[in-house]
Order: C-alpha cells, then structure tokens, then sequence
C-alpha cells in the first residue's frame, strides 16, 4: 500500500464483443510505430480473446483557452476491428521479405497471422482524419495449438525478424518469415513457459517446468530438428523428443527454484541482460547465465518490465494489491497506488508525456499514467473575526438534520425486491421488463436439441425482452431459469449500461426426450439504479403447450385415467386447443402426443359436463391438466360471459394416485442411492490408483532394476475402472435428473387433484405445496427425499398433531428438528405422505393457520347443512351453538371434549327444534319433520353415509352426493406394504377421535354442494358407444 497514486494520464476501457467486458493475458498488449509515421510516433496495440483487434494513438491537445489538456477521445482510436479467431499474443518486427517496414504479428490458438497497417490519405478527407486499414500479409497454420511467440533474428540475420511459436505440449516452430523452418521439442519442457533470445548469443532462453532456465543455440536447435519434420503427428513427435532431447544440450542452466512468471532482455551488446520474475523473487542475469543480483519479493507480483537508465538495470514490478513498485537494481526508489491490476506493463513515449507507464487489466481497463504527485494548492483563508449567531446556527443544524434523515435509507430499501407477474409489465420506476412470447415456432437448429418423433428437429419458440429505463442504470445482468428437458439459447446477458430500451431475444426448446414439469420461464433482472441501489426484478412467463407435444390420434385405452367435473357445459376441444387441432378433428376428442412419444388423451362428455384425460404415463397428464384448467377458466372468464353465468368450478372425481407417487419416489430415491454407491466405488478405485502409483515409483527409483509384478497391468486396469465408473455416474446423473422430472410432474398432480377435491384456500394450498415441495433440485447433499420428510413430519406435528394448541402454536414438547441425511429406505416419507394426504382428502380437514385469538365471550359456531337448491326436502333446523372456542380437528383439546360436546349437542338440538322449525307442508307432521331432521343430520355428520331416500337423485344433476361408504373409525391410513411403523405412530391413531369429533359436533366442509369436489363418477360415462364423445 502506497500513500501515492499513478497520476492518471489517458485512460479507456477496451469492450469486446456486443459491449462485454474485454478478457486479456501478458501478450495483448504492444507499443510501436505499427504504420511506419515519420516521424516515429508510438501507437498502443491492444487485442483479446473475444478477437477485438483496436489501435489507439493518445496525445495531449489544446483547449479554446490554449491549456493542453489530456485525456481520451473518439480520434484517438486509428483502428478498430474484429478478427475470427482470440488474441494470444501480438507482436511488432520486420516479418515480410520485400520490405523493412514494422509488420503486425498476430499469434491465435490454431495460426499465426502477419498483417500490415497502411494510411488511407488519398480518400480521407482533413476534416474527418486518416483512415487506417489492416491487411494481411501472410499465415501459417499451425499443427499444434499455440501458447506464446517469440520474435528476433535468429541465426544472426540483418534487417529481418524471424518468429518463433511454442505449443502447449512444448514443441518450437520456428518460421523464417513466410516460409516455415522447422519444428522441435524442447528437452525438460513438459509444459510451456516464457521465452526469451538473447541477440548476442544468438540463443534461445526456455524456462524449463523443472524451474530451472535452459540456454540453447539456436544453430544446435536447427541441427536438432532435422529427425523432427512438423508434418509428424504427435506419436511421433514424442518419440523424438526423447531422441532430440538427448543430441540438444544446452549452452548453460540456471536453477531458479520457482515458477518462472516473466522474462525480459534489456541493453544490447555485451552489457545485455536478462531480468526474470518468479512468484516470490526478480533476479538479473548476464547473458552467459551468471546471476548479477536476486531480489527476493514480501508480495505477489502480477508482471515486470525493465530498462536501463545508464549501466544501471530499472525494474518496474505491478503486484496483486494494486501497487506499482520502481526498482534501482535491487534497491526501491518508488511505489505508488494502481486503480486496478495489471497483466501486463511497458514504458513509451507519447506528445505531451515521456516516460509514460502502460498498463493492462484483465477486465480491458488500458491507461497512461505518470509517477509523481501533484502540488497542494490550498491557500488558508483568512480568518474572519465576526460573530457568531448561535440562534441562526442551530436552525441551520436543524435544517441539515432533516436533510439527513430524509435522505438516509434503511437496508430493506436498499435490497428491495420486486415480483412481477406472469407475462406482465412491472410497475417499477426505474426499470420496466416486457416478455413477449412469439406466436410462430420454428424449428431448432442450434447445439443441442433432441429429435422429434418424426425425424425432425424440435420446435423452438422465441421470447423477446424489452428492458425500458427512465434513467441510466449500470450493471444490468439478466439471467434466465427454465427447468429441464427445457434449454435456452443464452441464459445469462450482461449489459453495462441501459440509457433507453434495450432488447433481448432468446429462444427456448427441447434438449432432452423426457417429460417437463413446468413450462414457467423466470427473468431475473438486477441492477443498479443512479443513487447506487441495488435492485432484483423477477417477470414469469408462460410458454406454449405446443412446444412440448404436437397433435396425434386419440387413443381409447390407457392405463392412467383422470377425471374432471364442471358445472359448466362441455366445451368443444377444438375450440379450447385450436393450435392442436387437426383438420378432420373430432369434438370430443383429442389426441396429445409429447416429443418421446407418450400419448395423451382428452375426452369430453357433453351429457355429463366432464372431461377424462389418459395415458400410459401418470406423468404425462400433469401439463396438459394444468393447460385444460387454465383454458377452461380463460373461456368462461371471457368478457362476453362474465356476468351472464356462474363462477366456473371444477371438482376431481378420480382418487389420488398414491401407489403411482410412492413408486416414483422409490425410482428416484434408488438413483440417488445408486450415485451414492458409485461415487465410494470412485473413491476406492482412486485409492487403489494411487497406491500402486507410489509403487510403482518407487521402484522406478530404485537403483536396482527389480521386476514390476504386474504393477504396470494393475494400474492399466485400475484406470480403465476409474474411466468405467464416470460414465456410469454421468449416466447416472442423467437418469437421476429424468427421474426427478418424473416424480415432480406426479407431485404437481397430487396436489392439484387435492386441491380440486377439497377446493382448498390458497392459503391453505400454499402451506401444503411448501410442505410436500414439486421442486427437485438434483444435490446429493441433502436430498428430496428428506427434505420433504422433515417438512410433512412439521406439518403433522405442529399443524395438524394433538400438541397443537389454539393459534396453531406448537407445544412445548415437541420433538427437536430432525438432521437431514439420506435416510436407509422411503418407508417413513410414504407413511408420512399417506398420513398427510389421508387428513386431507378423507378426513375433510383443512389445514390451521396461526390465526388471531377469538374472542371466547360467545359462541360464534353454527351448524350448517349445504344441501342442494333443487332438492325438494325440507331443510333442517340449524343446530344451535356449541362452544366458545374453536377446536381444531384431531387435537388433544378436542379429543378430551368430544364425550361433554355430544351430550350438549342433544340438549340444545332438543331444546331449540319447536322454535326454528319452518312450517310443516300438509304432507307432514311435526314428529315426522323431527325424525328427517334428525336422520338427515346423523347422514350428514359422518364421513360418508347413504342418500336419504326423500331426495331425489335426478335433481342433483351432474355434481353427484359425497361417497357413500361409511369408513371404520378405527381404521388406519392407508400406507405402502412391507413398511415398519416407526416414532409418527401417534400421528396415525390422531384420526380415530378427529372422526368422533366431526360425527358428534356435525360440522361440515366449508364449500357448498356445486363446489364440492368428492364426485363419484360412473365407470362408463366414458365408454366408447357414448355418441357424445366420438
């Protein structure tokens, strides 16, 4: 750390391509006269690994008053292009044979490329400046891929640069300028390192990766290379490594004992030198490869660069803490404070500045800086000797107080985030985010993608995003979520600056051939506003069924059947699917078929106002019953209709397929078991690796030759084991994430099918989807399957168990949080499951919610029958209040007030029938109307019960009575077989008294009769002779 800072000369940040951040290395970076100006003037030449090539010429220039001024502007940039390939390394020398003029080497990873910068001045015109143009020379093709370049006249030539190219397996290629020398490895470099040629040695300096500094001729390297042709492959190559190798002998080696991160050739002639930077030192050595001073380092060094001022050797250090340190030899003259790290530095001369420091950042942050300070120009006022109004003064301090209290913000300001809505606008002032789904699909022909049935690509649909802001934000990061099989084009856009309205556009499809759970896409916005805030803006929408299934033939069998009631009339198919449709399409019928060919089925009834859906797969019904509400719902909400008909209801006549969710989660607990074994198979094969590695070590150095035993065999056949058992885990994890989508998609099922059965609150539905979560993140960690666990067994415990007390807290008895660990078997998630969905379904139970307390000063319960408006019965007395507290359903406060509240129920019903009976028709008496009272209220009180034969079954119409089949009290919920009870059993028998409790206090589900959602369906209403459906 420097108390002084780098005076800030000309400065800009190099953009790659569409806007992003430039990423550079040591070697994008290069200072020369690159046109061949006379007079010579030095131009920064800058590249990187987006391919951006730019050329800038800073220079100080006059304002109208006649003060030179610095700093960068639009006419500093000579040059500005883009090639195809990323910048490893950029160089400047005499690199063509009909002229002496400064070339531009550029070194990419598969070629080597030679350029020429030339002046336009015959179309330019003064007013708009030169016009700089790149054409290229020549290139190579390189063999191998390339690591870094060197550039000298090798072989002593005069007026010419030759090149030199080494690969990321060590190999030299040497070029005479258009023609190709020769190519060969280096002895003792088993990884590339930083070159150095030393002119009056005519040698090449290698920085071996035994950290040590090798000096080769570059005659004996040219000798070495004649059994080494560049048109071998690499077999070859590397057989004659050992063979080059041992003719190539190096002129002298120097042990450094670290990592060489630099190497520079300062002076000429005999007093040249070469200065290395490792990670812990800089040291200076002769060209004959003694040292002259070693300089060890109490800091991290990024890069170096050196020069000599007199017989003196000056080294410039940049560190990792930012900071820039001048060298005399071994002794520190200067540091001072860089505004960013740098991985590469020089020293130029430009107008207006001499000796200037050019430094590049990582990130494409160049600039021009000075060392120095700047001198104070504060002059102390005089004083002033008048007095001080103390009353003025503390009004102004008021004043500057409300100032800062307005202008303070808290944290939850500062981190506020905003939800959109599906498919919408956010309301947000600073920034608005549209998402406009595309009506049109094409069909995918990028990466990835699977295909379809047909043989053809899968179709893809585009997804435009408008980003609109009122005033300038900086840092926009969008990223894009969808869950798998579903991929996108590009799921992360980084955007510096948005003054305006800025536009993306992605395109979503299919990648892998099984089913998605979910077609919801989610944008995550974050940026931040003027004032330096933080926001986070989330926008969902919704993409087309079409995109994952395609119409097919209807299908009469299937092994998975659900059905749908309405109290509306049934809506031809066509109408609610007709992107789906086909030509001769039938009314009552439609065939969905899914990119791996699973089929789905809708059919629909027009006597009974039902719709089936079926398949072979429980899967598979998921979307297309999500899409059938959604666009049920969107026909009668239309706004033709609304108004003129009843509210829309939907109830789910078929029974929850648990056996079908227990079996999902058995498949997808058994993947993670098997990851689990696989991965201490990996571990233990790892292990056995390397051990006969260490044997096999060690007799390789042993001085006395012994015999392998089989070792070399056993370590062959232990890394093929170690390859064998990757694939097998990849193939897991694939299959794992496949299982996933499976068991989510039968989750989202079962919940909703709950929620149409009960016509549960959201609320309520809410707390249940968070309990037993559709979301299946594919971790090992902490997995699905204990996750859920804990969640339900919370649930039952301290929602719906006996130590739930009123307000829904729990007791104080309960039971620590279970640890989350894999668990040896699912038989406690399924019981649990089972318990949780048995409380919801059979027992008609709706889930308690931390309330506000009741007031306990009257009794607000009322007894309440729904019956149905066309049944032509008398309807019963209202049941009189029962007590002033509410009791939860299967709570031990219940279960102890059952016996006290069935005694009190026949008191009040007695007490308060002659008062609120309504009149008797002439067909009835008073006795009778108290013995179908009385029957109708024991019918409605239990669970199920038979119809009471006064009503007329015709009447009820489509919306059928609850099931009939009274259950036994002290039955228990129905559980997988082959399953151990375990601690939860108190959970199970909780049931039995929530039952006496219902049947004694009679109350009954909140939803009246045309929402309720228990409907018992005849089995062939949906046969193939019905004339409606085909």
């Amino acid at each position: 750390m420097s108390l002084f800072k780098a005076r800030d000369w000309w400065s800009v940040v190099v953009e790659g391509e569409n806007g992003q951040e430039e990423e550079c290395d040591i070697g994008c970076l290069a200072v020369a006269n690159i046109n061949n100006e006379t007079p010579s003037k030095d131009k920064i030449i800058v590249g990187g690994f987006s391919g951006s090539l730019r050329i800038y010429h800073p220079q100080a220039f006059r304002t109208e008053e006649g003060e030179e001024v610095s700093g960068y502007r639009a006419d500093h940039v000579l040059l500005e292009t883009t090639l195809n390939y990323p910048i490893l390394q950029l160089a400047v020398g005499k690199f063509v044979s009909s002229n002496d003029h400064n070339h531009l080497c550029v070194l990419h990873p598969d070629r080597l490329a030679v350029y020429t910068v030339t002046t336009d001045n015959a179309t330019a015109q003064k007013q708009h400046g030169q016009q700089f143009r790149l054409t290229s020379a020549y290139q190579h093709k390189l063999p191998r891929k390339a690591y870094s370049l060197l550039t000298g006249a090798f072989g002593g030539v005069k007026g010419k640069d030759y090149l030199a190219v080494q690969s990321l397996d060590g190999c030299l290629s040497v070029f005479e300028q258009e023609s190709q020398a020769f190519t060969t490895p280096l002895p003792n470099t088993l990884l590339p390192g930083p070159l150095a040629y030393l002119s009056r040695n005519d040698s090449i300096v290698v920085a071996g990766s035994d950290w040590c500094l090798h000096c080769y001729k570059y005659q004996a390297i040219a000798v070495a290379a004649t059994d080494n042709p560049s048109e071998g492959n690499s077999s070859a190559s590397n057989k004659s490594s050992s063979q080059g190798s041992k003719r190539l002998s190096p002129e002298w080696t120097q042990l450094l004992g670290e990592p060489v991160l630099d190497m520079k050739v300062v002076g000429e002639g005999a007093g040249a030198s070469l200065v290395v930077l490792t990670q812990r030192s800089f040291s200076c050595l002769k060209d004959s490869g003694v040292f002259k001073f070693i300089k060890k380092l109490e800091y991290n060094p990024a890069c170096l660069n050196a020069f000599m001022l007199g017989n003196a050797v000056q080294v410039l250090v940049a560190s990792h803490t930012e900071t820039l340190l001048v060298y005399h030899e071994t002794e520190l003259r200067w540091a001072s404070q860089l505004p960013f790290v740098p991985v590469t530095l020089t020293r130029t001369n430009f107008e207006g500045i001499r000796g200037g420091l050019v430094t590049l950042g990582s990130s494409g942050h160049l600039q021009v800086s000075y060392l120095g300070t700047d001198p104070s120009l504060f002059v102390a006022p005089p004083t002033d000797a008048r007095q001080i109004n103390y009353d003025q003064t503390d009004q102004e301090l008021a004043k500057l107080h409300k100032v800062i209290k307005a202008s303070t913000k808290d944290a939850g300001s500062l981190l506020n985030v905003n939800k959109g809505v599906s498919g919408g606008m956010i309301n947000e002032n600073d920034l608005r985010v549209y998402a406009t789904v595309g009506n049109q699909l094409e069909t995918w022909t990028g990466p990835g993608g699977m295909t379809g049935p047909d043989g053809v690509g899968v179709p893809a649909v585009p997804v435009a995003i408008r980003l609109t802001a009122h005033s300038p934000l900086n840092s926009v990061r969008v990223h894009i979520s969808v869950e798998k099989p579903l991929a996108v084009s590009q799921d992360t856009f980084v955007l510096r600056t948005i003054c305006d309205t800025s536009q993306i556009l992605v395109k979503f499809y299919q990648n892998e051939a099984y089913l998605p759970p979910s077609l919801t896409v989610t944008f995550v916005t974050s940026f931040l506003t003027s004032t330096g805030a933080p926001r986070i803006i989330t926008t969902n929408v919704e993409l087309p069924l079409k995109l994952v299934v395609q119409g097919s033939q209807p299908s009469k069998e299937a092994d998975h059947k659900l059905t749908i009631s309405t109290n509306m009339p049934a809506v031809n198919l066509p109408e609610l699917f007709p992107e789906l449709a086909g030509e001769a399409g039938v009314a009552t019928a439609m065939g969905l078929q899914y990119f791996n060919e699973t089929e789905v089925t809708i059919l629909s009834s027009r006597t009974t106002n039902r719709y089936r859906l079926q398949s072979d797969s429980l899967a598979a019904l998921w979307l297309v019953l999500k899409e059938l509400i959604a666009r049920l719902r969107a026909y009668w909400g239309r706004p033709g209709w609304r108004g003129k008909v009843d509210e829309l209801l939907l109830g789910a006549a078929s029974p929850l397929p648990t056996n079908e969710l227990y079996a999902e989660i058995d498949a997808h607990f058994l993947r993670r078991k098997k990851h689990k074994e696989l991965e201490a198979q990996l571990v233990q094969r790892a292990t056995q690796f390397r051990a006969v590695q260490r044997r096999l070590l060690t007799k390789f150095k042993d001085k006395t030759p012994t015999p392998l035993t089989n070792l070399d065999n056993l370590l062959e056949g232990t890394y093929k084991q170690i390859l064998h058992i990757t694939d097998l885990i990849n193939e897991n994890i694939k299959g794992l994430e496949q299982d996933g989508s499976q068991l989510s998609c039968v989750v989202r099922l079962v919940l909703e099918m709950a929620r149409l059965q009960t016509n549960m609150e959201p609320n309520h539905y809410s707390l249940l989807i968070a309990a037993l979560s559709p979301i299946i993140h594919p971790t090992m960690d902490q997995g699905w399957e204990e996750r859920t666990d804990a969640c339900v067994t919370f649930l039952l415990r301290n929602v719906l168990g006996k130590n739930v007390t009123i307000g829904g807290q729990a007791g104080r008895d309960a039971p620590p949080p279970p640890q989350l660990t894999m668990p040896q078997d699912t038989g406690k998630l399924k019981k649990h499951v089972s318990i949780l969905l048995d409380k919801v379904t059979k027992a008609a139970q709706q889930l308690v919610l931390s309330d506000p307390p009741q007031d306990t000063t009257a009794d607000t319960r009322e007894e309440t029958i729904y019956r149905d408006e066309n049944d032509l019965a008398e309807p019963p007395t209202p049941q009189a209040p029962e007590d002033p507290t509410q009791v939860p359903l299967g709570s031990r406060l219940g279960e102890d007030r059952a016996r006290s509240a069935r005694i009190r129920s026949s008191r009040l019903l007695s007490g308060r029938t002659a008062s609120t009976l309504p009149p008797l028709t002439p067909s009835s008496s008073v006795g009778e109307e108290r013995d179908e009272e009385r029957g109708t209220l024991t019918a409605q009180s239990s669970e199920a019960s038979q119809p009471d034969e006064s009503v007329d079954e015709e009447n009820l119409g489509d919306l059928p009575s609850p099931p009939t089949e009274p259950p036994d009290p002290t039955e228990q919920p129905s559980t997988p077989p082959n399953e151990q009870p375990d601690s939860t059993q108190e959970l199970t028998e909780d049931l039995a008294p929530q039952e006496k409790l219902q049947e004694t206090l009679k109350i009954l589900p909140k939803p009246t009769l045309k929402k309720e959602a228990t409907i018992e369906t005849p089995d062939d209403i949906f046969d193939g002779d019905d004339g409606d459906m085909w």
